[in-house]
């Protein structure tokens, strides 16, 4: 726990010091432009500019990769993903997720996410750090069935964590059958 405090505090001050290092380049590219505008061609100015926005940009994203490399190990790290198949009879409004009978997360989708999920998009819900070994996870699904009356149902599943990552789909589809009935699965992705 105190290795990731270590790394936390130093991706903190990493964090501190790119946002001072934006101001300084800020400021430097106000002075610089307002002091030699007269004597560098715009093109040129034009070209230097993007430049440094690309370089903020490249630094940022650096960033946010260490961040995730550090908050979620590759040992520890479980991912849950969700996909809807567009033929199922149901209109997912929200999900709930519970890992070992603890609140992971919520989401709340708006009419674009839907059809966005329907062509067969997949949303990454969840990721988070677990133990090895034995593990639970419950999903629960809101809203409409094909009778456009809302309903809620849940899936559960056991899974076994290794080290290593661990990827989950959740998965919305017509079931078996019943065309008319959605079915609601959690499966392991290899």
């Amino acid at each position: 726990m105190r290795v990731a405090k270590d790394w936390l505090s130093a991706l903190n001050a990493m964090n501190g010091r790119l946002r001072i290092a934006s101001a300084v380049l800020a400021l430097f590219f106000c002075f610089w432009s307002a002091t030699s505008t007269a004597e560098v061609p715009t093109a040129e100015l034009a070209k230097k500019t993007e430049q440094l926005k690309q370089d903020i940009v490249n630094l940022n994203r650096e960033l946010m990769k260490l961040e995730e490399d550090v908050l979620y190990p590759l040992d520890t790290q479980v991912v849950i993903f969700l996909g809807v198949d567009e033929n199922a009879p149901f209109t997912l409004e929200s999900v709930e997720l519970l890992i070992d009978k603890k609140f992971a997360t919520s989401y709340l989708y708006s009419d674009r996410e839907i059809q966005a999920l329907k062509r067969g998009g997949v949303q990454r819900l969840h990721v988070g750090n677990l133990t090895t070994g034995g593990h639970n996870i419950q999903a629960v699904f809101n809203g409409r069935g094909a009778d456009n009356k809302f309903f809620r149902s849940t899936a559960k599943a056991s899974f076994s964590k290794q080290a290593g990552a661990k990827y989950l789909e959740l998965r919305v589809e017509p079931r078996p059958g019943q065309p008319m009935q959605p079915t609601f699965r959690i499966q392991e992705l290899r």
